[in-house]
C-alpha cells in the first residue's frame, strides 16, 4: 500500500513538473523564438532546478522533439481510430477523424499553434504528411472527375489547404470551439473557389 502511494505521489509530481515546463516553453518560445531559448531561462520560468529538467530531457532539442512526437502520435492515433470522411457522404461529426483532430488540437491549442508556427520545427511537415495519407486512404468518389492535374499536385493543394485552415484557426485571438471550426472546415470543402471568393466580404476601411 505504501509503495503504491509513493508511486502515485511520484507520478503526480512528474506530471506537475511536465505542466510547468510546457507552460514555460510556450511562453518563452512564443515571445522570443526557439533559437534564443536556453535551459536556464526555461527552468527559471518553470520554477524548477536545472537538475530536475535534466531528469526529464537531455536538452532543449530533446524537449522540442518530445512535443513534436506527442502531437504527431496523437494525430496518428486519431486517424487510425476514427473513420475517414468519404467524398460525397455525410459522416457524423463525432465519428469523423477530422472532427476529432479539431477537438484534440483545441485542447492543446497553445502548444499546437506554437509548433505549427515555429520555423525550426518539423510539426508542419509531419502533420501535412499524415493529412496526405488520410486523403489517399479515403479513395476517389464514385463520381470521379477526369484528372486534369497530376495526383501529387492535387494532394499538395488539398493537404496544404487543410493545414492552412487549421493554422489560421489556432492563430485567432479567440480560438473558436472545435465544433464551430469543424463546421467552417466542412462547408469550405464542398465550396468551389468561385463560391469561396464570393463569400469574402469587404475589407475594413483604413
Amino acid at each position: 500500500m505504501l509503495k503504491e502511494t509513493a508511486i502515485i505521489e511520484t507520478n503526480t509530481k512528474m506530471l506537475a513538473t511536465e505542466v510547468k515546463i510546457q507552460k514555460a516553453f510556450v511562453q518563452l518560445v512564443g515571445r522570443q523564438g526557439f533559437d534564443k531559448l536556453s535551459v536556464q531561462q526555461l527552468t527559471q520560468a518553470a520554477g524548477i532546478s536545472r537538475g530536475t529538467f535534466y531528469l526529464h530531457y537531455v536538452d532543449k532539442y530533446d524537449l522540442l522533439t518530445h512535443y513534436e512526437d506527442e502531437i504527431v502520435t496523437h494525430v496518428t492515433g486519431i486517424f487510425r481510430r476514427y473513420p475517414k470522411p468519404q467524398t460525397g457522404t455525410e459522416t457524423a461529426a463525432a465519428d469523423n477523424a477530422f472532427f476529432q483532430l479539431f477537438k484534440y488540437l483545441y485542447r492543446q491549442r497553445a502548444l499546437a499553434a506554437l509548433l505549427l508556427n515555429e520555423q525550426g520545427t518539423q510539426t508542419v511537415v509531419k502533420v501535412k504528411q499524415l493529412i496526405g495519407n488520410v486523403l489517399q486512404e479515403t479513395g476517389p468518389s464514385k463520381a470521379k472527375s477526369p484528372a486534369v492535374i497530376p495526383s501529387d499536385f492535387a494532394q499538395e493543394i488539398v493537404s496544404q489547404g487543410i493545414l492552412d485552415i487549421v493554422i489560421y484557426w489556432l492563430n485567432q485571438p479567440t480560438v473558436l470551439p472545435p465544433e464551430q471550426a469543424y463546421q467552417i472546415f466542412q462547408r469550405s470543402r464542398s465550396m468551389t473557389p468561385e463560391e469561396l471568393t464570393r463569400a469574402i466580404g469587404p475589407l475594413p476601411s483604413a
